[in-house]
């Protein structure tokens, strides 16, 4: 996790516990981030990850999470992920 002005990059690679750690930080910090960029060279360990992606935007709309927003995800381990967006 790395912070750059109001700018947070995390590495999708994260355990089910550090997702629950990354909550715990991020939901206080939510106000004074802008965007959330995924580093997308590791493997996706836990479905939460996204889980929580998707809430963080839902809480702060305006928030910008570029690996949300593509509508295709192309991955070294799993290829090709196609997103199906509900609203």
């Amino acid at each position: 996790m790395e912070f750059d002005g109001d700018v947070l990059t995390i590495d999708m690679s994260m355990s089910m516990e550090e997702v629950t750690e990354f909550e715990k930080f991020i939901r206080p910090r939510i106000d004074y981030i802008k965007t959330i960029e995924v580093e997308e060279d590791s493997a996706l360990k836990s479905s939460a990850f996204i889980a929580l992606l998707v809430s963080l935007k839902r809480t702060k709309p305006e928030l910008k999470i570029p690996f949300l927003e593509k509508e295709l995800l192309t991955s070294k381990k799993y290829g090709s992920i196609h997103w199906i967006c509900h609203d």
